[in-house]
């Protein structure tokens, strides 16, 4: 009897194990390098919270299907909030790009940025077939009311490899904002 009990115990607690599912995967990109510094007339640029849409603003990991169909990835999840790693990506990658003093709103430093940047991303995804996307448009406000506005648009395109998973989403991700980060800084900021 107690045998059987025992018995029946171990088989409880070892369905018990095969019926959890494992916690998901946190995905962090690696930070990719600027490359060669592009030169903007401006000291000081401020970057708004950048705009993401609603899908690309969970903490899962989406991805479009063939037919369009976004669905999130089972057991994947970002590192961190995604709007704001995008945010803190962009900021970096401008800052590096450009040498000059950039940060995210709210501005850290006393007076005011000469320039503030404000992205607004339509569609930031993933597609089966290994292509990560990332579409808006970008506004570009000067303190200085002599200089003029701008506005421009991106549509910019990065492969990787569907058979790495994950983290070749994340990699692509981090490059597609650093060609972001790069089309602003050569358009946006002269």
């Amino acid at each position: 009897m107690i045998l059987r009990q025992l018995l029946f115990a171990a088989l409880c607690l070892m369905l018990i194990g095969c019926s959890q599912t494992p916690d998901p995967v946190r995905i962090a990109p690696e930070p990719q390098s600027p490359g060669a510094r592009i030169s903007i007339p401006h000291q000081s640029v401020a970057l708004r919270e950048v705009s993401l849409p609603a899908y690309a603003t969970d903490e899962s990991i989406s991805i479009a299907d063939g037919t369009g169909a976004i669905r999130e990835l089972p057991g994947s999840i970002w590192a961190d909030d995604p709007t704001r790693a995008v945010t803190l990506r962009l900021t970096n990658a401008l800052a590096d790009l450009t040498g000059r003093t950039v940060a995210s709103d709210p501005w850290p430093f006393g007076g005011s940025p000469e320039v503030v940047v404000d992205v607004r991303i339509e569609r930031l995804l993933a597609e089966e077939g290994g292509r990560y996307l990332a579409q808006g448009r970008y506004y570009i406000a000067h303190e200085d009311e002599e200089r003029t506005d701008r506005a421009g648009s991106f549509n910019l395109i990065e492969s990787y490899d569907p058979a790495l998973g994950f983290p070749a989403i994340a990699q692509a991700r981090s490059q597609i904002i650093a060609a972001l980060a790069r089309e602003i800084a050569q358009r946006g900021l002269r």
